[in-house]
């Protein structure tokens, strides 16, 4: 009897994905709807899509979305990072109102719910590398892909770039990363951020933040945007303990990259903050490391998916993050931690990992 429920709950998720045998190109329609308070009847996200000019690497395209600041708009956006990442496929959606909803914005959108869809359509399409979606956020949607790296849980969505805006004290409080449980509500405490979360730990995250910055301060506090934030370089270091780091906290100036930024790297490079005085943007240097950390144009080796955090060994660390995921269900089959493609991480994935067992490819 759970044999059966198991298969008919698998068919239900396999037939509710979007059909794949299909490529992303400029002109694809990714038509996603939500309607709540502002918008009962639905309202569709207006989005802007920029295909590299190279041709797709073996495993597909990797991609980038970006999350414009308040104000702003996808389109601005993309053409703000599109001779950054020339070789990443852009997808930049427009949020409500010009902006994402993290507190008191006038927005009131599921935003992270939005994003959670568009990874998972984006790794239907056949000239997409499933396991390289990356998000880039500036500002306010810099704030958005915080809490994204706090709540999704696509093994897909493999970096998060968080440009001048870090953590908050709603997103992380009481030593928890926290979402909301409801509506979020800026006269709420932590403005309604009461849902403990557990985070996804295999991610690599750059944080690009300045001390100069007069909208979100850099040594913590209350903010102009009706947020009180932690101090940057503790809100990396919480992060970087998310992902597995075990010492103390960063201390010193770190390397310096030129004009006035400096690298304050965990992990060997897995999370990383920089910190800089390039106001409420980025300067060069900036950019050029963001590309960088992304491996823009880089050429991979081949992939290894039994090698979950890119070491290019398949070993101990592999098989923990693994058996950390052990019964979830893969949205869609076939990507992260589900190895044989059935769209549950069960003794089939564990029968990959311990074959391939050792250098990766070898």
């Amino acid at each position: 009897m759970l044999f059966k429920t198991l298969i008919v709950g698998l068919l239900a998720l396999v037939t509710s994905l979007p059909a794949s045998a299909e490529d992303l190109t400029d002109n694809t329609d990714i038509d996603i709807s939500r309607s709540w308070s502002q918008e009962p009847g639905g309202w569709t996200y207006p989005m802007s899509i920029r295909m590299p000019d190279v041709e797709a690497p073996g495993g597909g395209y990797p991609v980038c979305i970006l999350l414009h600041g308040n104000g702003g708009n996808g389109q601005g956006t993309l053409n703000q990072f599109s001779q950054t990442l020339t070789c990443h496929v852009l997808v930049a959606p427009s949020g409500y109102a010009s902006s994402w909803n993290i507190c008191g914005e006038n927005s009131d959108a599921p935003d992270v719910s939005m994003v959670g869809e568009l990874i998972t359509r984006l790794q239907t399409y056949d000239n997409v590398d499933s396991s390289r979606i990356r998000i880039v956020g500036f500002s306010n949607g810099s704030a958005l892909a915080n809490s994204v790296l706090i709540e999704n849980m696509n093994p897909g969505l493999d970096a998060v770039c968080a440009v001048v805006s870090h953590l908050s004290e709603a997103q992380h409080h009481d030593g928890n990363f926290h979402a909301p449980g409801g509506t979020t509500d800026p006269d709420e405490p932590n403005c309604g951020y009461d849902q403990i979360k557990t985070p996804l730990t295999n991610r690599k995250y750059l944080g690009v933040c300045n001390v100069n910055d007069g909208v979100i301060p850099y040594e913590g506090g209350q903010s102009p945007v009706g947020l009180s934030f932690l101090p940057a370089e503790q809100a990396t270091y919480l992060i970087a303990g998310l992902m597995g780091y075990k010492g103390a906290q960063f201390e010193g100036p770190g390397e310096s990259l030129g004009s006035d930024v400096f690298v304050h790297p965990y992990l060997d490079g897995q999370v990383v903050m920089l910190r800089g005085f390039a106001g409420h943007g980025m300067n060069p240097v900036q950019e050029q490391y963001l590309k960088n950390f992304l491996m823009d144009c880089e050429v991979l080796p081949e992939p290894c998916p039994e090698d979950f955090n890119q070491d290019q060994q398949v070993d101990g660390a592999d098989l923990s993050l693994l058996l950390g995921h052990w019964g979830d269900e893969i949205d869609p089959p076939g990507t992260g931690y589900d190895l044989s493609g059935d769209g549950l991480v069960s003794g089939s994935d564990l029968s990959r990992v311990l074959g391939f067992w050792g250098a990766c490819g070898g």
